[in-house]
């Protein structure tokens, strides 16, 4: 009978590749050029982006924990097609901003209702000790859709035109509706008897201060993550920045994708190889200190920087949110998985323009290089705790 929630784990990665299926990422920066935006107006949207998702991230991950998984996860799949939707039919940055601000909200209902979904399925089949290795499968699910996405993308757009990549995106995005819908919702745990918003604080104070164990992985989590994201959108513009266009960039974002989803398709082999303390020694130290190389390095050592940066980051993502998992409920998972999101977009949507007007005023490289300090200070204080508190046993 506990057999039931095994299709969730395949509708999952329906979800997945509904998200990670980017056919856009080979060409954004070069459709964001062709509609006149600068290096500013694109990490402006994408700052923008991370405050729409920051604004309902908390609300909905608790919506998630208290209305259920799927239903939060159904609306996030319908918003999500919109946005894309919204993209397709724009040509200027206030349609872009429209596009952005609905695709945030809608990345919101699924962020931590994801993890929590599959978290509570594996429960619910007395599975839970395989979490880290389906979580790596997952990811790497998603970046191999990733990595098929480049060339389909860059293939669309050389035959077709840049406007093309985004109607298709569209059409990927709405594959996430019958996906969710089909999900059946796995048992929780304690039910919260007294649902809002003095509880709602009552989780983040718990998850942020008081929980050590707890807290100390959902910073490290969320520093790594920022840099993870904001070097998806940071290199788009370094290759640009080279004079690349999408018959080089393509093969680029393939590989580079590929690197991810190999690694983390072998996220639990990889850290019992490294061991945890060298596994997370790379996560802290070179993972932020790569922007400085990237900022630093010539072209070649450059690009071998970025292919070291996306292995790591390949076990990075399933290892640290195992570690989160392992120090939290059921009954409050979606919210603190979104609580270390909202952590990830609000740092991002100050990191980002950041970068997009210290490479105005001097440099890529400059801003590389500072971010990447910026970064290393961060994640060197956060991952000191991490070591500190020496997570081993889960809270159940």
């Amino acid at each position: 009978m506990l057999k039931k929630y095994r299709l969730n784990i395949y509708y999952l990665y329906i979800i997945k590749l509904s998200k990670w299926l980017m056919l856009i990422m080979p060409v954004v920066a070069l459709f964001y050029n062709e509609n006149g935006l600068s290096e500013l107006n694109i990490f402006l949207l994408q700052a923008i982006y991370s405050v729409s998702v920051a604004i309902m991230e908390i609300p909905s991950g608790y919506m998630a924990d208290i209305l259920g998984r799927k239903k939060t996860l159904v609306l996030g799949a319908i918003l999500g097609t919109a946005g894309f939707a919204i993209y397709s039919m724009s040509t200027s940055f206030s349609g872009f901003l429209l596009a952005e601000i609905i695709l945030g909200i809608g990345g919101s209902f699924i962020s931590g209702a994801d993890t929590a979904m599959l978290f509570d399925s594996l429960e619910a089949m007395r599975l839970r000790h395989r979490y880290l290795q389906l979580e790596g499968r997952i990811t790497s699910f998603g970046n191999f859709a990733e990595t098929i996405a480049a060339v389909c993308g860059g293939l669309i757009a050389a035959y077709f035109s840049y406007r093309a990549v985004y109607i298709c995106q569209t059409l990927v995005a709405a594959l996430a509706i019958p996906a969710s819908l089909l999900l059946l919702e796995p048992p929780k745990g304690e039910r919260i008897k007294q649902p809002g918003i003095t509880h709602i604080l009552s989780i983040c104070k718990q998850s942020l201060f008081v929980n050590k164990k707890l807290s100390s992985a959902i910073f490290q989590s969320s520093v790594t993550g920022t840099a993870t994201l904001c070097m998806a959108w940071t290199s788009q513009i370094y290759f640009v920045n080279q004079g690349f266009d999408e018959v080089i960039i393509t093969p680029l974002w393939v590989t580079l994708n590929l690197t991810v989803a190999i690694i983390a398709a072998y996220a639990a082999a990889t850290q019992k190889f490294l061991g945890e303390k060298l596994s997370l020694s790379l996560i802290i130290i070179f993972i932020p200190a790569a922007y400085v190389f990237l900022g630093q390095f010539h072209i070649i050592p450059a690009i071998i920087t970025l292919y070291l940066f996306y292995g790591v980051r390949g076990y990075a993502t399933p290892v640290l949110k195992d570690l989160t998992n392992k120090h939290c409920s059921s009954s409050v998972r979606a919210t603190v998985f979104s609580i270390r999101s909202l952590i990830i977009r609000l740092s991002f949507a100050l990191l980002g323009p950041m970068i997009g007007w210290i490479t105005i005023a001097t440099s890529l490289s400059t801003a590389l290089t500072t971010a990447g300090i910026l970064l290393l200070f961060f994640s060197s204080i956060s991952g000191y705790f991490l070591f500190k508190q020496r997570i081993s046993q889960p809270i159940v």
